[in-house]
C-alpha cells in the first residue's frame, strides 16, 4: 500500500460520487484530449478513461515517482505519465497535440494550487476542472466588496470565466485533510475581459492595490508603486470612482480602466 506524503500535500480522493461528478465535468469534446494533474493511485484516472474513446490515451502529470509504475501497472498504455511538477510543465507544448479543445483536470495540492493554476491558464486549454481548498475557491470566485475579494479574484476573473461547481467535505479523502475542498471550473478567455494594457503592469497594479487592504487605493498605490496621490485621485475621478475607495470595492471594468489610464500617465508605474 502506498501512503500519502504530507510533504507533497497528498490526500487521495476515494468518494465514488465525487469522482464521477468530476469526470463528468472533465469529459472533453470528441476529437480533443485530456490531461490529469496528480493522478496519484489512479482513482480519478479510472473514471476519466471510462469517458474517453477506447483507443485514446490520457496524459498525466505526476510529481511522486512512486506512482509512475503503479499507474503503468493499473492502466498500461492508456495513461502516458510525465514525472514533473505541474507548475513547471511546458503546457502549450503538452496541449498542442491534444486537439482543438483539450481539458485539464486535477486535485491540486493546497500549497501549490495557485502557481499550477496560473501556469495552466496561460496555455488556454478549453476548460480546467480543479479541486482546491474551499477558501481558495471562495477567493477565486469572489465578487467586489465581499470579504473574500482579493488580487487573485481580479487576476483570474479578468482572463477566465470561473464558477464553483460543488463543495467536497474532508471525509471524501484518505487521509482526511483539516479543511474542506471545492471544485472550480475555469474557461480561459481568448483575450482579457476588458482592455488592460500591459498584462505585467496590470498584475503589478492589482498586487499593489491590495497590499494595504485597510487603506484607500490612493494610499496603497502610493506606498507600493510610489504613484503620487494626486495622480491616482485624478484618474479615479476620470473613471467615476470615489477617491476614498478601497481595492476590494473596484469592479473588473474599473480595474481595467484604472490600469489603462495610469499606464498612459506613466508607462512604468
Amino acid at each position: 500500500m502506498i501512503h500519502a506524503k504530507k510533504s507533497l500535500g497528498q490526500n487521495f480522493l476515494h468518494d465514488q460520487g465525487v469522482l464521477n461528478r468530476i469526470a463528468d465535468l472533465a469529459q472533453p469534446e470528441p476529437g480533443s484530449g485530456l490531461v490529469e494533474i496528480g493522478p496519484g493511485t489512479g482513482n480519478l484516472t479510472e473514471h476519466l478513461l471510462a469517458r474517453l474513446p477506447a483507443d485514446w490515451h490520457l496524459d498525466a502529470i505526476e510529481r511522486d515517482r512512486r506512482m509512475v509504475p503503479l499507474l503503468a501497472a493499473r492502466f498500461g498504455e492508456r495513461v502516458r505519465v510525465t514525472e514533473a511538477d505541474a507548475a513547471d510543465v511546458d503546457w502549450p507544448a503538452l496541449l498542442e497535440p491534444l486537439g482543438p479543445r483539450p481539458v485539464v483536470v486535477g486535485n491540486l495540492p493546497y500549497y501549490a494550487a495557485l502557481p499550477i493554476l496560473f501556469a495552466v491558464l496561460e496555455a488556454k486549454p478549453a476548460r480546467m476542472i480543479f479541486m482546491v481548498q474551499k477558501e481558495v475557491a471562495d477567493r477565486l470566485v469572489a465578487k467586489p466588496s465581499t470579504p473574500a475579494q482579493g488580487q487573485i479574484s481580479i487576476k483570474i476573473q479578468m482572463v477566465a470565466d470561473i464558477k464553483l461547481a460543488f463543495k467536497v467535505g474532508s471525509g471524501a479523502f484518505t487521509p482526511a485533510p483539516n479543511v474542506d475542498s471545492a471544485i472550480v471550473v475555469l474557461q480561459p478567455l481568448a483575450a482579457p475581459r476588458y482592455p488592460i494594457g500591459d498584462p505585467q503592469q496590470f498584475s503589478a497594479l492589482v498586487t499593489a492595490g491590495f497590499s494595504l487592504r485597510r487603506k484607500t487605493l490612493v494610499n496603497a498605490l502610493g506606498n507600493a508603486l510610489h504613484i503620487p496621490g494626486d495622480t491616482v485621485r485624478a484618474v479615479l475621478a476620470a473613471i467615476g470612482v470615489d477617491a476614498r475607495i478601497r481595492a476590494e470595492a473596484l469592479t473588473l471594468q474599473q480595474w481595467a480602466a484604472l490600469a489603462q489610464r495610469l499606464e498612459a500617465e506613466s508607462p512604468k508605474p
